[in-house]
């Protein structure tokens, strides 16, 4: 009897909204060529103003997006995904991202991000709306 054994990576990416229907071999090579971090509570991932190098996605933990005001626009966990918004518009970040538990991050480099997207229609409909729904939300006023 034959037995599959999923990376755990793999398993992380699956509960993403969009990546689901990615095919495994897609998953495992984008993960060869992501970096796979792990961040302390208090850390910063990274600053507003800051070039955009990749999709961050929360493997574990939770991050907060901080406003230039100092307020809490938003907190991120396992599933989630952030710095999209940085990447589609092709500009620097518009927010502050912090640790808030200590938290294991996921990079998928720029050059990947733009690959994956031009060839998953589920991911690319999904990283926009979302990217949509935080622009309404008040995350990021160049995407409005």
């Amino acid at each position: 009897m034959e037995r599959r054994v999923t990376h755990s990576l793999v398993s992380a990416l699956r509960d993403v909204p969009g990546f689901e229907s990615v095919d495994e071999r897609v998953l495992l090579a984008l993960i060869g060529e992501s970096a796979n971090l792990y961040w302390l509570a208090g850390s910063t991932v990274f600053r507003r103003a800051t070039p955009a190098d990749g999709l961050y996605i929360v493997i574990s933990g939770s991050v907060r997006v901080v406003g230039e005001d100092g307020v809490t626009r938003a907190t991120l966990g396992a599933g989630d995904f952030f710095g999209e918004m940085s990447l589609l518009l092709d500009t620097t970040h518009h927010q502050d991202v912090v640790v808030d538990e200590d938290a294991e991050l996921m990079v998928i480099p720029k050059e990947k991000f733009d690959e994956l997207m031009a060839s998953h229609e589920d991911v690319r409909r999904h990283v926009r709306a979302k990217a949509k729904e935080r622009a309404a939300a008040g995350a990021s006023p160049a995407m409005r």
